[in-house]
């Protein structure tokens, strides 16, 4: 028994050999053109474990970025049901499963065997060991071990932790992305409020306007052709408002629907010009990034998962040793099966290795190495791509809100010089046309006006994406 177990002790003591490569982060050449102008980042080797996944997923602040009531009890209710996070957090618990799986591959596995027969061989009962009645009874504990000479269990474990952190970060990836997308929707909604009260008030304007030139043509102030031109420019406003309407209705149910729910009306809170954004946000360090975002991560995490399996892949290639072992009792009769005389035990090795096979191990790991360059090279577009979405996030945010400046300049222009245009047509210093001319501008403006406040609204709601969740 001591042999035994010595030989026990050995062979544990040899499994510390691993085979197959070790995971080392992508070295990349970025070139960033934030506002601080154009530079070079190295990105360097950070060590990515399960505490700095926690801690990235801290960063998620969207409540301090959107200060809107209704718009957090709407955010709140999409993480709460929305059906593509629902199903990605039970991918996340599958993961997890499997992970479970596989580590315990790496531990001996217990388990036990009863038995109760007759044998009807009355003549050869006592060669066959058994009583002269033919019974035999019996029961053990059973013990099956692979032992993981090389790895390849190991590597199989690491593989599968690796699998459940990106599982972990791809939900929370959908957990940003969705609200992100419902900020999105709900500024669209309020911006399609703002444009249904723009053509309301411009149909009430111009009914008004129709009916003032009706009274005149009626006099013979002016001509039939303005009275036409005037209910021409009250049909071209009244077609807004059912367009902006099925715009409404449209983006209610795209809401609905990410809540999980039929469709339906959205309750509002503050318009498109009382939100209460971040007025300055920072861009935030480029290596940080790496960090925070949920994509990334995920996307490092299967090229750490994917190196494993090469890991799997080669220990293969190698002999594989696993230990069969049983404790128990045995006897022909069942009175005397708690006797010392019945004890039964045995342990046997069983070693397994590839010797020729045309070349099928070395083409599996070959296979895998391939597969991780594959995994490789999506790594680093997600890592390039991230860096293109923050610049492109600051640059929106910045240009947007320089257009919305201009055209609140537009709009004071064009609502002044409608109202001097107004005047000047009814004193009789100029003609309808001009008069038709200044109402479409304003209207148009007007409409600008509020597609730029959105899209300003918008750019944060991007960068909030852009850089993972927050900053």
């Amino acid at each position: 028994m001591k042999k035994i177990i010595s030989v026990i002790i050995l062979i544990t003591a040899l499994t510390s050999c691993l085979v197959g490569p070790k995971y080392d982060r992508p070295a990349m050449k970025v070139n960033t053109a934030y506002a601080a102008g154009d530079t070079m980042l190295v990105v360097e080797t950070i060590e990515l474990d399960s505490t700095a996944i926690r801690d990235s997923l801290e960063l998620i602040k969207w409540t301090e970025v959107y200060k809107d009531p209704e718009l957090t009890k709407l955010i709140q209710a999409v993480l709460a049901n929305n059906l593509d996070l629902l199903t990605a957090i039970a991918r996340v618990e599958q993961a997890r499963a499997i992970y479970g799986f596989n580590k315990a591959d790496v531990w001996p596995s217990f388990g036990y065997s009863v038995n109760a027969g007759v044998n009807n061989i009355k003549d050869n009962a006592k060669s066959a060991g058994v009583g002269l009645n033919g019974e035999s009874y019996s029961g053990f504990a059973t013990m099956n071990w692979e032992l993981d000479l090389f790895g390849k269990l190991r590597h199989q474990k690491r593989s599968a932790w690796a699998q459940y952190l990106a599982a972990e970060n791809n939900a929370q990836a959908v957990r940003v992305s969705l609200i992100a997308e419902t900020a999105t929707f709900y500024f669209l909604l309020r911006d399609a409020d703002n444009r249904l009260d723009i053509a309301n008030r411009t149909v009430k304007m111009r009914r008004e306007s129709l009916q003032t030139i009706t009274e005149r043509f009626s006099k013979g102030y002016v001509s039939e052709l303005d009275q036409l031109q005037a209910q021409q420019q009250l049909s071209v406003a009244m077609a807004e408002v059912p367009n902006a309407e099925q715009q409404v209705n449209n983006i209610q149910n795209a809401l609905r629907i990410l809540t999980g729910q039929v469709p339906g009306s959205i309750t509002r809170g503050n318009s498109i010009y009382d939100q209460q954004l971040p007025p300055e946000i920072p861009a935030g360090i480029p290596s940080d990034l790496l960090q925070r975002r949920p994509d990334i991560i995920a996307a490092e995490q299967m090229l750490i998962s994917q190196t494993e399996e090469i890991g799997v892949a080669t220990a293969m290639r190698f002999p594989s040793i696993s230990l069969t072992g049983f404790l128990g009792m045995a006897t022909p009769e069942l009175s005397t099966i708690v006797d010392p005389e019945s004890l039964a035990v045995g342990i046997s090795g069983n070693l397994m290795g590839p010797i020729f096979q045309f070349g099928k191990n070395k083409r599996r790991v070959d296979a895998q190495r391939y597969q991780t360059e594959q995994y490789n090279y999506q790594y680093q577009k997600t890592v390039l791509n991230a860096f293109a979405e923050v610049d492109n996030s600051l640059a929106s945010l910045r240009l947007s809100r320089l257009e919305h400046d201009a055209y609140k300049t537009a709009l004071d222009a064009a609502s002044k010089a409608y109202g001097l245009t107004e005047a000047r047509y009814y004193d009789g210093y100029t003609n309808y046309l001009e008069l038709l001319n200044q109402q479409d501008n304003l209207f148009k403006v007007e409409q600008a006006e509020s597609s730029t406040q959105t899209q300003q609204n918008i750019a944060v709601v991007n960068l909030f994406k852009a850089l993972g969740g927050g900053w």
